[in-house]
């Protein structure tokens, strides 16, 4: 949360119209004293003030002035008793209320402060000063919604404190409003806006995916501070977001040879290394990263995913066995060492670890997800369907089993017509008649229907998917398919920016869970 510089207050005191008992008397005294503590000669201003009130009691101006005065000795007790002694005299005498309302700031007593600050907006509603303190305490305490509205009416106050703008544009970035959150970061000078306000503005606009926004940010502070890991290292996140992947890997080689050496580290960089196609290196980061962190399951898991996607089956497999001696109830290192099996046309085995991730997370449904992945990427189609056909006659009653006989006999080139494609249309009814909330096999069969041109059916059938799960992305992409099929193109539309925000709300996920955006400040004061 960016750290707001004190405003000076505001002498307002040339905009009152009150009422004097001895003009002639009290100007020059009045004047004098502003103009000494103008000057900072608060002590010779007060002595003048003390004297004034002495006669004149009840002059408000008089007595904010002295507030002021006693304000700037940082003697804000004995100010807010001056500023307290007027609105007793006038409680509309706002001066005196913003004055009390920022000393209490101030002094971190937000409650009393916003309390003295709304009521001096009764007066001043579009005051730049009052809504700023407005928008800082509601900020504050994650009120987003309501920090923007103030905020947005100290915009004259942004030059003088860039950090009410930066609080502005994270507000409105917490608020879903991210088109205007971005048009103003032209008004955030990178020259005048402290480094420390610089980064929590590049960490929201990296938590927002605003990847490419929030590198000048990133880079502003790491230049200043260019052995800071944390922001080296939510710099190189957002590189890797915007497939700078050569810039991502000398940044994080640097913050290696500095000596920093994590796990997080190492996968960003074998992420990187990925994104430039160096197989080595990227094997070599995400060793290193198991033995960093040797019960992040996350690691082991993705060196054995990048050994079965070269067919490195058995390396794979040692890899996870390692991994389970530190985690051996890991439901999905389990499960990925039923995928390495599967990969080497070990069913028996395959099927035994696809079992036990199911026992280990039943509500994952993971032996059924694990014997789509060992009959559908063995690439042996013609033996994935004849085991897929024995079971079925051992379990008649399994729906998933009739689902992937039916995607099963679809890879192996099954087209309208042939004797095989009724086949698939009977294996996913079946399914669907078995489990009628299995969404997989209703899309699939509806792709069928819009193959034959039976929209219609397709249709309900994606409808009924699509309450099912209303965040399945197949679901809505056939539907907007066959909504264009039947000529309902505002429905088709509506489908698609479903479609959309779903894939973005999956990306974030996808980011989110690979690695972390670091949110402590780069340094203790920027």
């Amino acid at each position: 949360m960016p750290r707001f510089p004190r405003l000076f207050f505001c002498l307002i005191l040339w905009l009152l119209a009150i009422p004097q008992r001895s003009p002639a008397q009290q100007l020059p005294s009045y004047d004098r004293a502003e103009a000494l503590i103008r000057h900072g000669k608060a002590d010779e201003g007060i002595a003048i003030l003390r004297s004034l009130l002495a006669s004149e009691p009840h002059n408000l101006k008089a007595l904010n002035l002295l507030g002021v005065a006693l304000t700037q000795k940082r003697d804000l007790a004995a100010a807010d008793r001056e500023f307290l002694r007027a609105l007793q005299l006038d409680p509309k005498f706002y001066p005196a209320l913003e004055n009390l309302a920022t000393n209490e700031f101030t002094l971190k007593d937000y409650a009393a402060s916003e309390k003295h600050f709304l009521e001096a907006a009764k007066f001043t509603p579009d005051d730049p000063a009052v809504n700023s303190f407005l928008g800082k305490i509601t900020f504050k305490r994650g009120e987003y919604a309501r920090a923007a509205q103030y905020l947005r009416k100290s915009a004259s106050l942004f030059t003088r404190e860039p950090a009410l703008a930066v609080a502005l544009v994270q507000s409105e970035l917490e608020t879903g409003k991210d088109a205007s959150a971005l048009e103003r970061l032209s008004q955030i000078s990178a020259q005048s806006t402290p480094l420390r306000a610089q980064f929590q503005l590049a960490l929201a606009l990296a938590t927002h995916n605003h990847f490419a926004e929030a590198i000048p940010y990133f880079e502003a502070v790491k230049n200043q501070y260019p052995d800071s890991y944390d922001a080296g290292f939510n710099l190189a996140i957002c590189y890797v977001e915007t497939r700078q992947f050569t810039r991502a890997i000398d940044l994080l080689l640097a913050l290696k040879s500095h000596g920093y050496k994590t796990a997080e580290l190492d996968n960003l960089l074998a992420e990187s290394y990925h994104g430039t196609g160096q197989l080595q290196p990227e094997i070599d980061a995400l060793r290193e990263a198991t033995q960093l962190a040797p019960e992040d399951e996350n690691n082991y898991i993705d060196l054995a995913a990048l050994c079965i996607d070269h067919d490195g089956f058995d390396l794979a497999l040692e890899v996870l066995d390692v991994g389970l001696r530190y985690r051996p109830q890991s439901d999905r290192l389990v499960f990925q060492r039923g995928i390495a099996h599967a990969m080497k046309n070990e069913f028996a085995l395959a099927e035994r670890d696809f079992q036990l991730a199911s026992q280990l997370a039943p509500d994952k449904n993971l032996s059924y997800a694990g014997l789509g992945v060992g009959y559908m990427q063995t690439g042996n189609v013609a033996e994935a369907i004849r085991t897929l056909r024995e079971r079925i006659k051992e379990k008649p009653a399994d729906a998933t089993l009739q689902y992937l006989l039916g995607k099963a006999l679809i890879r192996s080139g099954a087209s309208s017509g042939d004797a095989e494609f009724a086949e698939v249309r009977r294996a996913f009814e079946a399914s669907i008649k078995l489990s009628p909330s299995f969404v997989p096999s209703k899309v699939e069969l509806a792709k069928i229907d819009l193959l034959e041109n039976r929209v219609d059916e397709a249709v309900s059938l994606l409808e009924t998917a699509r309450s099912l799960d209303p965040e399945d992305n197949a679901a809505w992409s056939q539907l907007a398919i066959a909504y264009r099929r039947q000529g309902k193109l505002d429905e088709a539309k509506e489908a698609l920016v479903t479609l959309s925000k779903l894939n973005a709300e999956q990306r974030a996920k996808a980011t989110t869970g690979r690695v972390r955006l670091v949110k402590q400040d780069p340094a203790p004061s920027p």
